[in-house]
């Protein structure tokens, strides 16, 4: 099952900030393909952080995460963080 405590297992690991009239930071890590399902040892890591002025509530419990931004601003760099993430995740899944 993962666990924070695995972070350490992800050895890709890249983060961006998104400017607007807010900041907001996102971050993925991943250790990449390791041949199966959770007990194979593949870890993935997302992570969003208000750096400046994000109207952002978020909600987790178990087995789901909400997420609700309020603003024009925050509503353009959630798709920007969102699009880059998955962007940066797919590369470093290509990766060696």
């Amino acid at each position: 099952m993962a666990s924070f405590n695995d972070l350490c297992f992800c050895t890709k690991q890249e983060s961006e900030q998104f400017t607007s009239a807010n900041i907001l930071k996102a971050t993925v890590a991943t250790n990449g393909y390791q041949g199966g399902d959770s007990g194979h040892g593949s870890r993935t890591y997302f992570s969003l952080e208000d750096l400046a002025s994000t109207d952002m509530d978020i909600r987790a419990g178990r087995g789901k995460v909400e997420i609700m931004l309020g603003g024009d601003c925050e509503f353009q760099t959630f798709i920007d963080s969102l699009r880059w993430a998955a962007d940066k995740l797919e590369e470093m899944s290509k990766e060696g």
